[in-house]
Parts: C-alpha cells; structure tokens; sequence
C-alpha cells in the first residue's frame, strides 16, 4: 500500500533528560531525578511525519524503557502499510493498552492531522477553551518549602499548585496545608496528591482535619484497587476525590464510576494508551456528570502537546489550573512545547497535527543505550 495516507517507516528511540530539581512524589512512588520516555516518528508515503511519545514509570504504569521499546519493536513491521486515516477514523487505538500504545496512537493522530492540514483539536472535537490555565506542584516537603514555589510561580502568572503529599504523619500535613493556606496570595487555588500514599483511616484523618479549607481536590489518597473505601471518601462530601492510578484504561474507568469511587477522573495521555482511549475515558467520565483534571505524568513535549489538545476540546475541566507545565520542570526538553506557556496560561499553537517543532538531534544526544527484546 503506497496511498498519501499510509505508513511508509518507523523509528523509536528511548531518551533519558535530568530534571531541573528532583521531585518527591509519595513513600510510595519515590523520588524522580530523570524523564524518560520513547519518541516514536513515523513517516507517510508522502513524506509527511507524525511524532508520538511514551513516559513509561514502573511504579506508576508497570512500564520501563525496555519493555516499551519491546512492544514497539514486535508492533512495528505491522504498522508499515497501515492508513493513518483509517486508524483514527475508526479509534484503532482502543484495540490496544499501556503506555507503549500511546507512542503509536499520537504519532498517527499527529500525522493525520497534518496531512489534512488540521490542528488536532478539530480532529478531536470542538474548541471550548482558547487557553487553559496551568498548575504548578510542589515536591512532598514543608510548608515553606512549597510557600518559596507558590511565591516564585505565582509572580510568573500561576495561581493553581498541587502539594504532594502521601510521606510525612497527617498531622505534619495538616500543619503544612494550613501554614500555606495561611501565607498565601489570596487568589491561589491549592490541590493535594497523596499519590496512593496512605491508609483508610489516614485519608479519612486528612479529610475530616481539613474540612475548614477550600481544596480543589484530593488526589488518589488509596491504592489505585482500593475502589470500597474511595467511595467511602468520596462519600463524605467534604472535598473532592480524584483518582490518577485508579484509571489506566477505559474498563478501569467504568469500574470506579460505577463504584462512585471518584469525583474528578484525572486524564493522562500517556497512561491511557493514547488519544482514542482518553477521549472515550473523556466522554464516559461527561457522561456519568464527574469532572476532568488534566493531568501529566513527568512528560516531554510531545505528550503534552497532544494533551492540551484535548483538554481544549472538554467541556467539563475542573476551573483551575491543569498539568502543562511538565517541560518546564525539566533541564531540556526535545520540543519548544515550553514556549507555549505564558502567564501561568497556554494556548495551542494554530499549525496543524500536535502543532509544535521536534529536535531530532535533541533526540540523539539523549538517546538511551539499553537492551530489549
């Protein structure tokens, strides 16, 4: 097959970029130093390219570098010949799962926007917002340590911060959060994530000792299985739960709306396999009257990209800010994805597929020797 549309070659390659500082998520998923990921570029038979990226987290999504190379490489030779067109047109991404898939999935929605000469938004959807505004988080630490960030983001235009928690007693959270509510700027909205980090009886303590505060939301308090008592959460009305981990495919989806498990569903590109399953988790999510966080795994910019893109199509986002910051927290990025972001807001740009530049030679130098199968 040799039509416009199809697939002629391609190629991946695992890149690995400090970040700027590391970041302290949770006891339970660590501290992270680096970004990984798989860059995945295919090429049409009419020369056209379409970029697609992984960000695999083993303790996140069970991925690691190899494994995603491995599922790229064993899926590769079936891809050669395949429509672009007929691939999104049909959601053939919903047929597959894992972060490896999104790779695929983005780089042919990037190219099939682009050889019809569309931003991805109007492959997409409908554009319901011109810009979104963007949060900033905060590594799991004290209440001055995340006052000096909210201080420094918030003169640069950001007003939504995400405190990590999930490490230290609830008491000494509860200290923090109230220490930080207390100092500061009067216009911030504040969101906790305890990224599975504690306990029934240690969420249900944070709850009910902070009721008293105006919190977006808290973010997985359980472990992603433990849908009984997120529903318990969930339950008391106090604030909104949101569940990250819980969600990594649109079954998983069902299942915690089904549960009432969840007030906000937060959505992530990469941990959903790809731009056809977050859109469908999307609508399920509308459907069942619950709210969307947009949010990020520590991603480059491809993945962000092809994120915003979708969150500008969604009518029920959360009013605050979601996570497109990503690149920013990074020594480098291979994008100018960054260049997006102004003011604490950001607005896709007006060129067509994903709409931002891709450095093959940023590639390169940070390609990732590693073995797979």
């Amino acid at each position: 097959m040799s039509g416009p549309f199809n697939i002629a070659a391609l190629d991946f390659w695992p890149i690995r970029i400090p970040l700027a500082t590391p970041y302290h998520l949770s006891a339970v998923l660590g501290t992270l130093t680096h970004a990984e990921a798989v860059i995945v570029r295919i090429t049409l038979s009419n020369g056209i390219v379409g970029w697609g990226e992984c960000d695999p987290h083993a303790a996140f999504d069970g991925y690691t570098l190899e494994r995603a190379c491995s599922d790229i490489a064993k899926r590769k030779d079936s891809l050669i010949g395949q429509s672009v067109e007929e691939w999104v047109l049909n959601s053939t991404g919903m047929n597959f799962s894992g972060t490896s898939a999104a790779a695929i999935d983005v780089a042919c929605y990037d190219a099939y926007a682009k050889a019809i000469g569309s931003p991805l938004w109007k492959v997409l959807g409908e554009r319901r917002h011109e810009a979104l505004n963007v949060l900033w988080p905060t590594s799991s630490g004290t209440a001055q340590d995340d006052l000096k960030i909210i201080r420094e983001r918030y003169e640069l235009g950001f007003k939504t911060f995400m405190l990590k928690m999930g490490s230290r007693s609830i008491s000494d959270e509860l200290n923090r959060l109230t220490q930080v509510f207390s100092e500061m700027p009067s216009d911030v909205q504040i969101m906790v994530d305890a990224n599975q980090g504690w306990s029934a009886l240690q969420a249900e303590e944070f709850i009910h000792g902070s009721k008293h505060l105006p919190l977006i939301l808290v973010e997985q308090p359980l472990p992603a299985i433990d849908l009984l008592d997120m529903s318990k959460l969930v339950s008391l009305g106090i604030h909104p739960i949101s569940a990250d981990e819980a969600v990594t495919s649109t079954e998983s989806a069902e299942r915690l709306i089904s549960a009432e498990a969840a007030d906000v569903i937060s959505v992530k590109i990469s941990k959903h396999g790809g731009l056809a399953n977050a859109l469908l988790i999307s609508k399920t999510v509308k459907s069942a009257g619950k709210q969307i966080l947009m949010n990020s795994m520590i991603e480059f910019g491809i993945t962000q990209a092809a994120s915003l893109h979708l969150g500008i199509t969604l009518s029920n986002l959360l009013p605050c800010g979601h996570a497109y910051m990503s690149t920013l927290r990074m020594s480098d990025d291979i994008t100018n994805f960054s260049n997006l972001v102004t003011a604490g807001k950001i607005t896709p740009s007006t060129h067509s597929g994903i709409g931002i530049e891709v450095s093959l030679d940023k590639i390169l130098q940070y390609e990732k020797d590693i073995a797979y199968e």
